[in-house]
């Protein structure tokens, strides 16, 4: 293909290379826009959730358990905190400062069930072999926040270890590792407490979405613009200047 004083002249396996190149390129990009709309959606639903009227964790368990309950739903909890048997999550994070997520198990009637409940974050004691005090009355109570998850690492290495004694540390466990200590009456939830609740620590609740969306917005357009690169560098390598008519 002549155009003007260029000779446009592709090779076929050059070409085929680079036209699959750019098909992946290309899906990468669109894949990074559909995980940050995702997230966005996440963000949005735990939004949206986290202000409507919290919903009976005893009543849905007594109506058959917490299975209808939505993503981040915002729910209340009648029981008792049992703080003999309380867990600290440990390098946690909050506002520059390393410490410790706490999570205790509240008592939930009828039925004994237990409902984890994470009061939120405490900073770790200079002296490191102290622990800060997370003690709690164990007095009947209601409380409001909304169903969540554990923290999860970006990387997990290994596995997670139980310390001896109450309360335990643990490194991102996984929820079987909770019920190994628990019981089977161990709800899988995570109830993250309302900020206005009463007996909680630091409690800045965002989804566990890991990226932000516009983290995956800025790498689409890094796959785009590779493949526009891509395909510059295609036709100006198969470009040859006429020098003779």
């Amino acid at each position: 293909m002549r155009l003007g004083k260029w000779q446009f002249r592709p090779g076929l396996w050059p070409t085929l290379a680079t036209a699959v190149m750019l098909v992946v390129l290309v899906t990468l990009g669109f894949w990074q826009l559909r995980r940050a709309d995702y997230k966005r959606m996440l963000l949005a639903q735990y939004h949206t959730a986290s202000t409507r009227p919290p919903v009976s964790v005893n009543a849905s368990l007594a109506s058959g358990g917490l299975g209808a309950l939505g993503r981040y739903q915002h729910v209340r909890a009648a029981g008792r905190y049992d703080s003999s048997r309380q867990v600290l999550l440990e390098d946690m994070q909050q506002n520059g400062q390393v410490g410790y997520q706490v999570l205790t198990p509240l008592l939930l009637e009828p039925g004994h069930q237990i409902l984890l409940v994470n009061r939120g974050f405490i900073a770790r004691r200079a002296d490191l072999n102290s622990l800060p005090d997370v003690q709690v009355a164990d007095t009947d109570r209601n409380v409001t926040g909304v169903l969540g998850i554990l923290p999860v690492p970006g990387i997990r290495l290994g596995k997670t270890t139980v310390s001896a004694g109450w309360p335990k540390l643990l490194l991102y466990p996984r929820y079987r590792n909770l019920k190994e200590l628990y019981g089977n009456q161990l709800l899988k939830p995570v109830l993250l407490l309302d900020k206005h609740d009463a007996d909680g620590f630091v409690r800045d609740w965002q989804p566990n979405i890991g990226f932000p969306p516009v983290r995956h917005d800025a790498y689409a357009l890094q796959w785009f613009a590779m493949a526009v690169a891509l395909f510059i560098i295609w036709i100006v390598v198969n470009s040859k200047r006429i020098t003779h008519e």
